[in-house]
């Protein structure tokens, strides 16, 4: 394993799960990890088990709540303010709701946690991942999901208000993980900014009770088949940190078992310039940067 001295990881959702597992391997290679959590105590115990296991003391805790742009947009701030240089930004948190929720901000809760979020949180840390790219190359990565290929984008209905399942919002979501993935590529692909996502697999995680009635028991009948999220890390890791040609020439890819994978046909390059665009309008009034 290569050593990861002196860089800077951002890891969402990196309190348990995939998201822990890629965390406690990036600390143990020595990089300063920041954990962005929802739950504090959650996120302190993360904190602790992670020094724990791997000796390195350099891992912080930001607090956050994705369903909360207003709360993204303090985040960004927070950490734009804290480093003027990022080598890798893990867009890992996301969850699915068993019925229609509406965000106090108006938006479909899926929708917002799971991708809004991340797009905003990318926007203002863009500037310290482009320079770091500078001085070689810096990362970007999506968790995404084979879930993707279960729904094309409505773009006249993407807060879902007709036709709410749990698992056609979630999908819906990990497609627009993708898209953003491939358009972050298109446009700064030739600044050594490199932008991929991933299918980390069926893996044993608590989202599975968190999606209703349907996904519970899908977990339930799976739950022997499933990968262990130290499987289910795997090719996180490998994007995040890998030196091989397929890795660093992700080149705004889906990857799955550390290969690249087949995408939906619906995954187009106009689709993801057009979801680029509008995410760009929905996040534009919380995009507050302090001066």
């Amino acid at each position: 394993m290569s050593d990861l001295s002196g860089k800077v990881f951002i890891v969402t959702g990196g309190n348990s799960g995939i998201g822990f597992e890629a965390a406690k391997n990036f600390a143990e290679r020595g990089a300063e990890v920041v954990l962005v959590c929802r739950s504090l105590a959650k996120a302190t115990e993360a904190r602790q088990k992670i020094i724990a296991s791997t000796g390195n003391e350099s891992v912080r805790i930001e607090i956050a709540d994705f369903s909360s742009l207003k709360s993204v947009n303090e985040l960004g701030n927070r950490l734009a303010a804290r480093y003027d240089r990022i080598d890798v930004l893990c867009n890992n948190a996301g969850g699915a709701n068993g019925s229609r929720i509406t965000t106090d901000e108006g938006f479909e809760k899926t929708f917002v946690t799971n991708h809004l979020s991340s797009f905003l949180l990318t926007r203002h840390l863009l500037p310290a991942l482009l320079k770091s790219a500078e001085s070689g190359s810096a990362r970007v990565v999506f968790t995404s999901s084979l879930g993707h290929k279960g729904s094309p984008l409505d773009f006249e209905d993407l807060n879902l208000v007709q036709g709410y399942r749990t698992l056609k919002a979630y999908g819906r979501s990990k497609l627009m993980n993708l898209l953003t993935a491939m358009e972050m590529h298109r446009r700064f692909g030739d600044k050594n900014l490199i932008c991929s996502s991933f299918h980390p697999g069926a893996v044993r995680t608590a989202i599975w009770g968190k999606g209703g009635i349907l996904a519970t028991i899908l977990g339930v009948v799976m739950y022997p088949f499933m990968w262990s999220v130290e499987k289910g890390s795997e090719t996180f890791i490998w994007l995040a940190t890998s030196d091989d040609d397929e890795a660093v020439n992700a080149a705004g890819g889906y990857f799955f078992d550390c290969h690249r994978a087949r995408t939906a046909e619906f995954a187009t390059a106009d689709a993801a310039a057009r979801l680029w665009e509008v995410s760009e309008q929905l996040v534009a009034p919380y995009y507050k940067t302090e001066s």
